[in-house]
């Protein structure tokens, strides 16, 4: 309980903007968990295809795209469901829609015999979401 009291105290002190962005940010990434459980993954694609398509040109200022990676990363963090890399990229990707230089990446790493798959989103090469240091993934899906 004393934890469910110091995050709402937490909440109460932000400034709206942010109260904002963490509500539109839990909203993405529930509705996008809730694709991923329910549909099959081509279902999704194109579901999530059409829900990105066609957005007006933006370029996006550092300031945004880095509370925009916090309150994907608090709300994950946050919420009772499981929200790995995938769903969390697929969130970034989509708040970012408007600019073309965002590229959801897909790989796999294969360190001593245990498969791992990692997503992740990179503007020119530099990660935006999903850095994880000391493994390196080779990428087999770039979802632009």
């Amino acid at each position: 309980m004393k934890n469910w009291w110091r995050r709402f105290k937490k909440w109460l002190a932000l400034p709206n903007s942010d109260k904002w962005l963490l509500l539109q940010a839990t909203a993405v990434l529930l509705l996008i968990k809730l694709g991923l459980k329910l549909l099959s993954f081509k279902t999704f694609k194109t579901v999530y295809a059409h829900c990105i398509a066609n957005p007006a040109a933006k370029n996006y200022p550092t300031s945004y795209i880095q509370q925009l990676v916090w309150s994907i990363s608090v709300v994950s963090s946050a919420l009772p469901l499981s929200i790995l890399c995938l769903p969390q990229a697929l969130a970034v990707k989509f708040f970012l829609r408007g600019d073309d230089c965002f590229v959801l990446k897909i790989g796999v790493a294969n360190p001593v015999q245990q498969f791992s798959a990692h997503a992740w989103v990179e503007k020119e090469g530099k990660i935006v979401i999903g850095d994880v240091p000391n493994v390196s993934y080779v990428p087999l899906w770039d979802w632009n």
